[in-house]
């Protein structure tokens, strides 16, 4: 067997001794890359990767901040996507002050549906802010 030489390049968690090795795992792995450089455990970003990712982070948050101050419709969110956004959501929901607020525009739906998205997608932000954040400190950490 020869030595590894070759990573996959989506997430970097696999390492083929030729480039047919690799096609061959490809089969398998076509379902899985991506996913497994989101995993902690699959594999840790290098510290360059890490430092970028967080660089965009702040550099969005910064441009809908501004965008907020000036404009006339503050409907701008930062949000992480597919599953997280929806588990930031049903976070979102459950802090206190904001389901009791929540519960009282669902009852009225059509009189304050736009009040109440607004509430919540700011609500999840802020969730998403906070876990982002913390993801990057544990990176960091470790």
């Amino acid at each position: 067997m020869a030595p590894a030489a070759k990573q996959c390049s989506g997430c970097r968690a696999f390492w083929y001794c030729t480039r047919e090795c690799q096609r061959k795992h490809w089969v398998n792995h076509k379902h899985e890359c991506g996913h497994a450089k989101q995993e902690p455990a699959a594999g840790k970003p290098s510290p360059e990767e890490l430092a970028e990712e967080e660089r965009q982070f702040h550099t969005v948050t910064d441009i809908v901040t501004k965008h907020r101050e000036g404009a006339t419709n503050k409907n701008v969110w930062v949000t992480r996507y597919g599953d997280k956004m929806y588990e930031d959501l049903e976070d979102a929901r459950k802090l206190p002050g904001i389901k009791e607020h929540l519960d009282d525009l669902d009852r009225a739906p059509n009189a304050h549906g736009e009040v109440a998205l607004n509430m919540l997608f700011s609500a999840a932000e802020g969730v998403s802010r906070a876990k982002t954040l913390e993801y990057f400190q544990k990176m960091k950490a470790s």
